[in-house]
């Protein structure tokens, strides 16, 4: 800012000294021309007397009068004939002098009224009038000197003005830096969200027009913050509501759902279990097949209400993730022997890739994950076939399965992995199941940390990707093969704690086609008093989950580890879906069963308890 407020002053002062040093040193130069010029005629004028009378003192008197009164360096005069008459001043060396300026006149007879002097009568006067000449000349070295003192005092000039401007430029230049950088510091604070900042200083010039103009903007900004904090505080209060109402509204579904589940799930339960003592006692073939019918029935029920289940363990967080390296070949052969069948059944081509590469992830949930998958592409594709492929991408592979169904509208394609959805299901067919596949899906895949991914286009098939990363050869552990679970230990005593009726004589009669002692029980009261009659200790106790009078089945088999002194082996059995209730279940430690439960799970389960009881026990 300085060199800006210095530059056209010092142009103007620069052009102004030069300008007038050089008019005067031209005028300098031109006094010295006409001064030479001067004393030459003026010699011309006063010297034909003395040089016709041959006074050579009084030539000698006035050169050196001209000399003195015009500054001249030297002044001489010769004859007609160049022979030198007179001179002053350093006429040695005047000739070659080169730094002196010379000026010559001729000396000549005066008017014709003067040639009737008797002087000039006397002395003979030329013909031609010429008497001789005279020569002034001017040393240089003055117009030099002159040069050098004037240049130097336009330097000095020029510098005190430059000074002078220098201070003033600085002085208006600190004052304009110091406003612009106060305006610079109070902008700074406004975009470092300090709102109140304002510019002190008067509202002149442009400086102050700028700063109020900053002002301005400032309050104007305050006042707006101030309504958007308003109308963010009114928005957050309203979200918050709707929030709350939300939540209100999913926690009331999700109690509805838990209670219709665990309403709807007994009798299923117990007619689960009256189908599998009356298939183990009637061998008629034709009751067998009506009965084969109902225990269809009663499964396909059983999977749509696991379902839900699977909803529900998933939002509950109890599913833990177990990584490990696996190969995906075996999986995919495991998968084309449980769905062949049910692809030839629909006339589909179903093929497999093969892909021998290991994958890093809990295997249990890709396999879920890619059943839910196939399962859907068989179901929604009714000519043509589905492929399940893999594909190596980096560190990663990616597992797609491609199908040439009826395919899913672009609009659609975020809504399929929602709850009960199904786009090609108007009428809800239960045979096509209740739309959580695909939730179920993308909260499997969100919970393992991969991505999904999905191509559709109408009436032309859709792809379902899951990108997996890539595991390694060397890090895969041997399966180990689990041998069948061996009978029911013939005295072992299994305590079963239900409030429903029917409940309780279905698991009766199971138990006694399995010849294994039951005691069943409505209550923890009348479950000590009947073991108090038998005088012994249960191996295993069965609980439901939910039983009146505001207890549980946790607090069931509490209890009566503390009558009995030592933790006897325990299964909760339960309707519940509520994913409160699967945490609570999970964090007790407690082996969890669902209603509808299946008669080979619950023996194979109560078999391992016994034995590794018993074999405790011995240990």
């Amino acid at each position: 800012m300085l060199v800006i407020a210095l530059l056209p002053a010092m142009l103007t002062e620069f052009g102004m000294v030069a300008y007038f040093t050089s008019q005067t040193l031209d005028a300098a130069e031109d006094a010295m021309h006409a001064r030479a010029a001067h004393a030459a005629r003026h010699l011309g004028d006063i010297l034909p007397y003395a040089l016709v009378s041959g006074d050579t003192a009084q030539m000698d008197a006035l050169l050196k009068t001209e000399t003195d009164t015009n500054q001249l360096s030297y002044a001489r005069v010769t004859d007609a004939g160049g022979q030198l008459v007179a001179s002053t001043g350093d006429t040695l060396h005047a000739a070659v002098l080169a730094d002196h300026y010379r000026q010559r006149i001729e000396i000549r007879l005066p008017a014709a009224d003067a040639r009737n002097d008797r002087l000039f009568a006397t002395r003979g006067a030329p013909v031609d009038g010429l008497l001789g000449r005279a020569e002034v000349g001017v040393s240089r070295d003055q117009i030099s000197i002159f040069k050098r003192e004037t240049l130097i005092h336009a330097a000095l000039l020029m510098l005190a003005a430059l000074l002078l401007t220098g201070v003033l430029a600085w002085r208006l230049s600190t004052r304009l830096a110091g406003q612009l950088r106060h305006v610079g510091q109070v902008v700074g604070r406004l975009a470092c969200h300090d709102i109140t900042a304002r510019a002190q200083l008067p509202p002149t010039g442009e400086v102050g027009a700028l700063a109020a103009g900053v002002n301005t903007m400032a309050e104007a900004l305050q006042a707006h913050r101030g309504e958007l904090e308003q109308r963010i505080r009114e928005a957050t209060a309203h979200l918050a509501a709707k929030k709350d109402m939300a939540e209100r509204a999913h926690h009331a579904r999700s109690r509805f759902f838990a209670a219709a589940s665990h309403d709807l799930r007994q009798p299923l339960h117990a007619l689960s279990l009256f189908v599998a003592a009356l298939k183990a006692r009637n061998q008629q073939t034709e009751a067998q097949t009506l009965i084969e019918n109902i225990e269809a029935s009663t499964a396909a029920l059983e999977l749509l209400f696991n379902a839900l289940l699977d909803i529900s363990r998933l939002d509950a967080g109890t599913i833990e993730v177990h990584p490990v390296h696996f190969p995906l070949q075996k999986m995919l052969c495991d998968l084309e022997q449980q769905f062949g069948a049910v692809a030839a059944e629909r006339r589909l081509r179903l093929r497999f890739r093969p892909c021998d590469i290991t994958l890093y992830s809990d295997p249990l949930l890709i396999e879920r994950i890619l059943v839910n998958l196939i399962a859907n592409a068989i179901r929604y594709t009714d000519d043509g076939g589905v492929l399940v492929a893999c594909r190596r991408r980096g560190r990663m592979v990616r597992l797609s399965v491609i199908d040439t169904g009826r395919g899913i509208p672009p609009d659609q394609q975020e809504n399929v992995f929602h709850e009960f959805v199904q786009l090609h299901n108007p009428a809800r067919d239960r045979s096509k199941g209740l739309g959580l596949g695909l939730a179920i899906v993308s909260r499997l895949a969100r919970l393992l940390g991969h991505r999904v991914d999905l191509r559709s286009r109408l009436d032309h098939g859709s792809m379902f990707s899951i990108d997996v990363p890539c595991g390694d050869a060397r890090l895969v552990e041997p399966t180990i093969t689990a041998g069948a679970p061996g009978p029911i230990p013939a005295d072992a005593l299994v305590l079963l704690v239900d409030d429903e009726r029917a409940i309780l004589r279905g698991m009766a009669e199971l138990f006694d086609n399995w010849g294994v002692d039951l005691v069943t029980a409505r209550s923890t009261d009348e479950a000590e008093q009947w073991l108090d009659s038998l005088a012994r200790v249960p191996d295993v106790i069965v609980s439901d989950y939910r039983l009146p009078d505001d207890t549980d089945g946790i607090e069931v088999i509490t209890r009566l580890r503390q009558k009995y002194g030592h933790d006897i082996p325990a299964i909760v059995v339960t309707g519940d879906t509520a994913p409160d209730t699967i945490l609570r279940i999970s964090q007790a430690g407690f082996p969890l069963l669902h209603k509808p439960l299946r008669p080979a799970k619950l023996r194979a389960l109560l078999t391992h308890l016994i034995q590794q009881a018993r074999a405790a026990a011995v240990g």
